[in-house]
């Protein structure tokens, strides 16, 4: 196989399916990457049927690295882990079972050299509020908008882009959900967001394995 992707993504739903692909190639500023994805349609699928994610994704993509993302909020709403610490084990676990299969599934092979799970806190909306600067500088967000210093503290993402944003439609939009990511900098999201940062440093790492795996855009 001369190319594969650097990396896919399992994501919940269609706001970051639609916006992980130009994220991820901000991200490691570099244009014209493909970056997979498939939209699990909600947390409790991502948790349920994390294995069957996988499958599709690794055997119609053969991505070099994965990314695993959910909504933290959501997952506690659903009551489907206790915090943040059992969440990432059950979904940590789920990954270590479909590894053991998929090493004699020929599907899937060339298998991915690493899969990740990044929680989104509070919500994928947290990080899109991770840069109000530039959304202010940019006509998205009214001047009213505070700037936003720790985004995992605003108690609700969604509230406050419905409350400030210029710009026709919402956030649950993934149209409106591209135009905040166009002109969000992932430089300055890292620093007002941990677990986008954690995304951040992951689509790095993801990133650089690609090219040391020998693979590039040509």
């Amino acid at each position: 196989m001369n190319s594969r992707p650097p990396v896919g993504f399992v994501v919940e739903g269609h706001g970051e399916f639609a916006c992980y692909p130009s994220l991820f190639c901000r991200t490691v500023k570099i244009s014209g990457l493909y970056a997979p994805a498939v939209n699990a349609g909600g947390c409790g699928s991502i948790v349920s049927n994390l294995g069957e994610h996988l499958t599709d994704l690794v055997s119609s993509r053969f991505p070099v690295s994965v990314i695993v993302t959910i909504d933290l909020q959501d997952a506690l709403d659903q009551q489907l882990a206790r915090d943040s610490v059992e969440l990432l084990d059950l979904l940590n676990s789920e990954i270590q079972k479909w590894q053991e299969k998929a090493v004699s599934d020929s599907r899937c092979h060339p298998l991915p050299e690493s899969i990740v799970a990044v929680l989104q806190v509070r919500k994928f909306e947290s990080w899109l509020i991770s840069d109000t600067v530039s959304l202010k500088a940019s006509n998205i967000l009214n001047s009213e908008a505070p700037d936003i210093t720790d985004a995992e503290s605003v108690e609700s993402p969604c509230r406050f882009l419905q409350k400030h944003l210029i710009i026709s439609g919402d956030s649950k939009n993934p149209k409106t959900a591209k135009i905040i990511v166009s002109k969000i900098v992932p430089d300055k999201m890292r620093v007002n967001s941990r677990s986008f940062a954690i995304f951040y440093n992951e689509s790095k790492t993801a990133y650089e394995l690609w090219i040391s795996k020998g693979f590039d855009l040509n």
